[in-house]
């Protein structure tokens, strides 16, 4: 690939910006416990993302999640009473919910919700089991679920679910970890395989949650009598199914964390019921739940800014997004390549100015550019994190080369975005 050269003037100006821009690193490509827990009704901090607001810059687009639906979506997952019993009414399968689903467009807020649970006999069973239906309390059954389950929804929001103590509390878990050993389960094998289940971080790692943890202790305190929220900030989950699933959701979330991903996820965490609530309680605390996650979800909505798309790609169908921040000061924005053949070589090219040249049978159209290296997992999806604010004003323009074997010359080319960088 030819690589101009900087002249002296153009290195001292705008070399800085470009190469901050193109060198951000690449990322790498979870029934209670028994030891002290610290819990509070309060928190230094509320827990998740900050709140702030930045409206789509004028030519911005959606994020990639966004553009691809009329509404984005919500998923629950449940597991002992009352935690299923709380979100019956959110199920879209009739057999669950005779009474009809509610989760369309739920309260007019523009999201959908949807809710997954086990089911057992008694319903408000005590020692209840493995039961039956979707994500059985047992390792596997819910290893086997979860992804698919949340994955047909690409949801911006995961919030799992289970029962905790014999008492009337809602606990907002901050903490799950991809544990070594747990708690054995009621089948063989008893525990989780793999275990660890996430091989991409060390043994018993630690992933938070990324809930609004105190606008939803909040939420619960002002709307529902009779129930004691509260905030787990340290100890863990248990070690049990709670944990396991909780794990599974905030680990979802963090792989699709990004508003440059298609399927990005802003938030995720889990909720210990206290098993004293009846079911009826339990799912107005859901409710208060989801009003205050919604609000959250919309704020960070309005935070994110996508870099406008100048010309399209091709030949080949991966897209880039460059969406975050606005790139002021303080903030960063990520770039995703998606659509791209799986395990493959790209090549980020970030250039100053707009001159296109042919090379390896399609059009490169930034010049005087530097470019970095990076390479997409087993999805075809590629994410570059972290590029800086700050560094303007100056525009840059960035387009994606990627090896592609289904293309002639062995190469494809994406779309080319303006990234504006902000002082």
């Amino acid at each position: 690939m030819p690589r101009p050269a900087f002249g002296p003037l153009l290195l001292r100006r705008v070399a800085p910006c470009l190469i901050a821009f193109a060198c951000f690193d690449a990322p790498l490509f979870a029934q209670r416990g028994s030891e002290a827990l610290h819990r509070t009704t309060r928190l230094e901090s509320a827990g998740g993302a900050p709140e702030k607001r930045v409206v789509f810059g004028p030519g911005s687009t959606l994020p990639p999640t966004l553009r691809r639906r009329r509404r984005p979506a919500i998923v629950l997952t449940g597991y002992w009473p009352p935690s299923n019993e709380a979100l019956r009414r959110f199920s879209d399968e009739p057999a669950k919910n005779a009474l009809g689903w509610i989760g369309s467009d739920w309260e007019g807020r523009g999201y959908d919700v949807f809710a997954y649970f086990p089911e057992f006999n008694p319903p408000n069973c005590v020692s209840c089991g493995v039961g039956t239906g979707h994500l059985r309390v047992d390792y596997q059954a819910t290893s086997a679920d979860f992804r698919p389950l949340v994955e047909q929804h690409t949801p911006l929001a995961v919030l799992t679910f289970s029962r905790g103590f014999n008492t009337n509390d809602w606990e907002v878990e901050m903490n799950q970890y991809n544990r070594s050993s747990w708690v054995d389960d009621f089948i063989a094998p008893l525990q989780p395989t793999p275990s660890p289940p996430d091989a991409s971080l060390p043994p018993d790692a630690l992933r938070p949650s990324t809930l609004p943890a105190q606008a939803i202790v909040d939420a619960v305190f002002n709307q529902v009598l009779g129930v004691r929220p509260f905030i787990c900030f340290s100890g863990n989950g248990g070690a049990f199914l709670s944990e396991f699933m909780a794990y599974l959701g905030v680990w979802y979330q963090d792989d699709h964390a990004s508003p440059a991903d298609p399927k990005w996820c802003a938030a995720a965490g889990h909720i210990h019921v206290g098993a004293q609530l009846d079911s009826t309680t339990a799912e107005e605390c859901v409710m208060a739940t989801l009003r205050a996650v919604i609000d959250h979800l919309d704020a960070t909505i309005d935070d994110v800014l996508c870099q406008p798309e100048l010309i399209a790609g091709g030949p080949g169908t991966a897209r880039i997004a460059v969406c975050g921040g606005d790139l002021s000061t303080g903030t960063s924005a990520d770039l995703s390549l998606f659509g791209a053949p799986p395990n493959t070589l790209a090549i980020a090219i970030v250039g100053d100015t707009l001159a296109p040249f042919a090379w390896q049978g399609g059009i490169l159209q930034p010049s005087r550019f530097v470019t970095h290296a990076f390479g997409t997992d087993a999805r075809g999806l590629g994410m570059l994190r972290g590029i800086p604010g700050g560094l303007g004003p100056f525009s840059a323009y960035t387009q994606v080369v990627y090896k592609d074997a289904s293309q002639g010359s062995g190469w494809g080319f994406s779309n080319t975005l303006r990234v504006e960088l902000r002082p």
